[in-house]
């Protein structure tokens, strides 16, 4: 055991070594060839392990005269074939005259072109079964290989050459760090790709020479055995997956199973006619027989149907393992066990399919006796999205006990108007790397679209980043990564759609839109009717200055093809632009009405033309908003199917209705009886809109509302009766009172801070909320917080009680809370008594000149290296 670890060690410095070696010329390329190293720019994505080229000119051309003398005419059909499909998207120069391309398997080199032999021998041994060897002199390309794959990759390789007009004599040895090269994509909770954007997905991803693709899937999928469950506009049947299979099969790409197998199983479960399979309202039961029953039937089904030689049971973030019906079995025999009971059932089912097993890795990290209860041929795909220093968390479990693991970095879209590629690419890099060197056997880079309003066109720079990672981990191809992607991508000879992307990344630091977060899409424009809308604007100047910045290097982006991705670029950008421009414009109009209602009788034409101004302010407002619907849902179309997209066009009917309503109530009141104008109260109308400096605290865990015996009965406990559950929650996670369970639930605030319990538990009976937050002090210390919240509301923070709300009425004034939190994280706790038929509402912020932002429901303060929270 010892003397394996050793050699294991030994390979990896190796490998390491080899990695960042720049070999010298290849014998025989030209007296003045160069190094690897003069040749960084060359485009091609991902980067060859090696190449060098030489001082002659040479002309690439798309029309190609194929010698493929050692190939079945199979292999040579499908090869042309490949060729012949790209072709058109070449433009040659009119100088360009035909190439002489041959291909050849490896062990006729020798033989059929001894020159290009004397060049290749040195890497002979490395190319193994999907590299290739490529050169392109005195007019004739040869490409090399040990297999079809190999070959089908030197086309790729030669199709971005010529698509990029290269000009030189060349020679490339190339071959994948990673033998397992996977783009898995989330189409379960948001867009479910179209057929066909699927098929552009294939041939795209091929060529960046990526073997495996895959799919988070819960219920988005049609077994002939249980056809009853999927969304009748949003699905992929057994048919088209197996279309799909052999779709990409000829590409050199096979699909990956998979299916949620244990958890996140809500949206079956929500149906009647399967929610007695459930072991909580997110868990399927093991001990159930129909639940078994129905994982038989419909893996057995999806096994059948992709090709892949492993499926993904999924199995992660099973939060409820020991709080469900069967909690009583699972306390006496371990969490663990029950866990590894089912995975073993699962196991069982994929073998009866010739299928292996992958799940994710986070609960056996949890439970670390889990892998001892399974079999020793599992895979596991241990996965972390953030941008981290040491990845060795997420894979040391597995590494140290000789598993197969592969890593799973992450494109990050979730909750997000874009995806956060900063951290993608630092996380894809980082995590590779340290996967690598530890025996990761895959890179399985994954999307996720939780939230549901997003495009894959915004995501293709991430996949072009793990497609070179996960082929080539040299740190020296990092500089000309981006010329290369605009190359390869859009045909663009500048990289000025990737400092779009980039400068739009800078509205990650701002306060207002910290995290890309979608919060600030959700957030209400116009304020319930009796409501106010607080609105701080601090940031807006700022974000708009890096808007139009990002928007003027997007037109100048020169894409010739792939220009779905400007598109979609350009729609998030002008998303943004046009919450900017409402947010200022409507504090502009509440303030102008209120103008108009003081001079109203005196002024009375000054006030009806202020009335027709804003009216017609408004007007033009929405007819945007109409525009950009129009936009979001042509391109939401060009990709996916029908299913969730009226839930992406809700947030625009609203803000397009509310315009409307407040555009109609001007005009109205404007045209109102002589002598004095009808104005209503602006709570009334929605008008009820004042900007403020100060951010409150929108985001909170709540639980309960806990029943009280009398109007003034707050419970007594912490965070939960039981004591298992008595400690600082997590999202989803349990508090009991009475015997009852209630959840800690994610809520976010669209009224700019003042939270309205009894709008939120639609509850009017006594009873209390808890609300809880945590903030990370990461500069000079917190000394006061205000709160504004209904009498008898208890505050905590670390667990001691710090105030008692008194002599007030919730949403009347705040209570100065005095603090002493020093650097470190601060948990707080709030306690809101409702009353009978009276307000429940609380707000929170802390004093003026503390800048803070959050990610979820954590808080931060004050802080110049903020952290960009990967949940």
């Amino acid at each position: 055991m010892i003397r394996s670890v050793f050699i294991l060690i030994l390979q990896i410095i190796v490998l390491n070594q080899q990695l960042e070696a720049s070999p010298g010329p290849v014998a025989g390329f030209g007296e003045k060839s160069r190094a690897d190293s003069a040749v960084r720019g060359l485009p091609v994505l991902p980067h060859p392990q090696f190449a060098s080229q030489g001082t002659v000119s040479f002309v690439f051309s798309s029309n190609i005269e194929f010698k493929t003398t050692d190939l079945s005419p199979e292999q040579s059909v499908r090869l042309k074939a490949h060729w012949e499909a790209f072709k058109p998207e070449i433009k040659d120069s009119k100088k360009a005259e035909s190439n002489t391309v041959e291909l050849l398997f490896l062990n006729e080199a020798k033989e059929k072109q001894p020159e290009f032999w004397n060049r290749a021998q040195t890497y002979n041994d490395s190319i193994g079964n999907e590299g290739y060897l490529l050169s392109a002199k005195k007019g004739k390309v040869v490409i090399a290989a040990n297999t079809e794959t190999g070959l089908f990759y030197g086309l790729q390789t030669l199709r971005q050459l010529t698509r990029a007009g290269w000009n030189r004599e060349v020679f490339i040895a190339d071959w994948p760090v990673f033998e397992t090269r996977v783009i898995f994509d989330d189409i379960s909770r948001g867009p479910i790709s179209k057929l066909d954007y699927i098929k552009k997905q294939i041939e795209r991803m091929a060529e960046l020479k990526i073997n495996y693709l895959s799919f988070y899937i819960e219920h988005v999928v049609q077994p002939l055995s249980h056809p009853d469950f999927a969304p009748k506009d949003g699905k992929l049947t057994i048919a088209q997956i197996k279309e799909l299979s052999a779709y990409a099969e000829q590409f050199h790409i096979k699909l990956i199973g998979s299916f949620q197998s244990f958890g996140h199983f809500e949206k079956i479960l929500a149906l009647p006619q399967y929610s007695s399979m459930g072991e909580t309202g997110s868990l399927i039961s093991p001990l159930d027989p129909k639940a078994k029953q129905f994982l038989t039937d419909v893996i057995g089904e999806l096994c059948d149907a992709f090709n892949a030689p492993w499926f993904n049971v999924n199995c992660d973030e099973t939060f409820d393992l020991n709080k469900g019906k069967s909690k009583a079995y699972i306390d006496s025999i371990g969490a663990a066990r029950f866990y590894a009971d089912h995975l073993n059932f699962l196991y069982d089912i994929l073998k009866r399919h010739n299928k292996k097993m992958m799940l994710w890795g986070d609960v056996a990290i949890q439970y670390d006796k889990i892998p001892d209860m399974l079999p020793k041929d599992v895979v596991y795909l241990t996965w972390e999205y953030g941008s981290n220093n040491n990845y060795d968390k997420w894979i040391k479990p597995f590494a140290n006990r000789g598993l197969e693991f592969m890593v799973c970095p992450g494109v990050l879209n979730s909750y997000r108007m874009f995806p956060d590629l900063v951290m993608a690419k630092s996380n894809i890099k980082g995590f590779m790397q340290a996967g690598k060197a530890s025996g990761a056997t895959g890179a399985f880079t994954t999307l996720w679209d939780d939230g549901g309003a997003y495009l894959f066109s915004g995501d293709w720079y991430g996949v072009y980043a793990a497609a070179e990672k996960s082929w080539n981990l040299k740190t020296a191809n990092e500089k000309t990564f981006d010329s290369r992607y605009s190359r390869t991508a859009y045909g663009s000879d500048n990289t000025n759609y990737v400092k779009a992307v980039f400068k739009l990344m800078e509205l990650r630091s701002l306060a207002l839109t910290y995290n890309l977060n979608d919060l600030l899409w959700h957030q209400q424009m116009v304020p319930g009717k009796g409501k106010q809308l607080w609105l701080n604007n601090t940031d807006v100047p700022a974000a708009k200055k890096i808007l139009n910045q990002a928007s003027d290097l997007l037109a100048v982006s020169s894409a010739k093809f792939n220009t779905g991705d400007i598109s979609t670029l350009a729609h998030t950008i002008a998303q943004y632009q046009i919450m900017m421009d409402s947010r200022q414009l409507l504090a502009t109009q509440a303030a102008v009405y209120r103008e108009a209602g003081r001079i109203n009788g005196t002024r009375l034409e000054q006030a009806r033309n202020l009335l027709i101004q804003s009216a017609d302010s408004l007007k033009q407002l929405k007819e945007r908003y109409v525009s950009l619907q129009n936009s979001f849902r042509q391109l939401w179309r060009a990709e996916n199917q029908e299913y969730w997209l009226d839930v992406v066009m809700a947030p625009y009917d609203t803000k397009i209705r509310e315009l409307g309503d407040l555009e109609n109530v001007l005009k109205n009141s404007a045209l109102s009886a002589a002598g004095k104008l009808q104005l209503p109260d602006a709570d009334q109308i929605g008008l009820s809109i004042y900007e403020t400096p100060y951010t409150y605290f929108q985001y909170w865990l709540l639980t309960g509302p806990f029943p009280a015996e009398t109007n003034a009965t707050i419970p007594s406990f912490m965070y939960s009766e039981n004591e298992e559950y008595d400690k600082p929650p997590i999202p989803g996670g349990i508090a009991t009172y009475k015997g009852k369970n209630y959840r800690w639930h994610k809520f976010a605030s669209k009224s700019g801070g003042m939270i309205d319990l009894n709008e939120y538990f639609e509850k009017k009976t006594p009873a209390t909320a808890y609300a809880y937050c945590t903030l990370n002090v990461t500069g000079k210390e917190v000394t006061e917080a205000f709160v504004n919240a209904a009498n008898g509301t208890e505050v905590f923070s670390d667990g001691k009680k710090v105030a008692v709300i008194s002599g007030q009425k919730a949403g009347s004034e705040e209570q100065k809370i005095t603090l002493a939190l020093g650097k470190g994280n601060h948990l707080f706790l709030l306690k809101v008594p409702g009353k009978t038929n009276a307000p429940w509402r609380f707000s929170m912020r802390l004093g003026q000149g503390v800048e803070v932002v959050n990610s979820k429901h954590k808080y931060q303060t004050n802080s110049k290296n903020k952290t960009y929270d990967a949940e």
